[in-house]
């Protein structure tokens, strides 16, 4: 072989990496456009979903700790906002699971049909359909 073939042999094979480097790039990139316009991105064990993140970790409590995470379908109860207990509505009548929004939180208030009462995390609840429903104290997610 000659110095001639061998530099064009050497030529020939950077350039097939380099092709095949901007080929996976070019890739990956229109993967991560079509997730971004159909408003879905996964990150780790969280995915956004039309800019709301939420956790595929359905623990509540972690090693005697509070767990705080969100998945599709919690409904957050901001503090001091009341919110009606309406069919295909924000909160929908039927049973829940009470948690909290704050780590450092265990037991907070939440009013419901006019009275204020003490839940703590992780606790079940039933709501009706025209119940009203405010977090006095902190913001809880409902699951």
């Amino acid at each position: 072989m000659t110095t001639e073939m061998i530099i064009l042999i050497v030529v020939a094979s950077v350039l097939f990496v380099a092709l095949a480097i901007v080929a996976v790039a070019l890739a990956l990139k229109s993967k991560v456009i079509k997730q971004m316009r159909s408003g879905e991105v996964k990150t780790g064990k969280v995915k956004i979903v039309d800019g709301v993140r939420y956790t595929k970790d359905e623990v509540v409590e972690r090693d005697g700790d509070i767990n705080v995470s969100h998945r599709e379908g919690d409904v957050t109860l901001l503090r001091g906002k009341e919110y009606e207990v309406i069919k295909d509505g924000e909160v929908m009548p039927g049973k829940y699971t009470i948690l909290t929004a704050a780590e450092e939180t265990e037991v907070f208030n939440i009013r419901i049909g006019g009275f204020v009462r003490e839940f703590s995390h992780n606790t079940p609840i039933v709501l009706a359909e025209g119940d009203k429903v405010c977090a006095v104290s902190h913001t809880v997610v409902l699951r």
